[in-house]
């Protein structure tokens, strides 16, 4: 059962990279600051975390979270991907 449950999850990694290749690069495009600076976790629901350092001004923290907001929904409607930005 175990061995299973471990094959589903290298299976559900696996299909999600495309999507989180897709998410980083739009990521570093439009905060170049998190090239270098991002870690990615996956949930044992699937859910994918990105993990950057935010910037310090609430409101670029704001804009980059609505940025992300909108690649993360696409990804979400085209791929049945969940893709979130966190902070580190």
């Amino acid at each position: 059962m175990r061995t299973n449950t471990n094959r589903q999850a290298l299976k559900a990694t696996n299909r999600a990279r495309e999507p989180i290749k897709e998410y980083i690069a739009a990521l570093h495009e439009v905060y170049p600051r998190a090239r270098g600076n991002t870690s990615v976790t996956v949930r044992p629901n699937y859910a994918v975390i990105v993990h950057v350092p935010l910037p310090k001004r609430a409101s670029e923290r704001m804009r980059l979270f609505d940025q992300m907001a909108e690649v993360g929904t696409r990804i979400l409607l085209d791929t049945d991907e969940y893709i979130i930005l966190s902070s580190r």
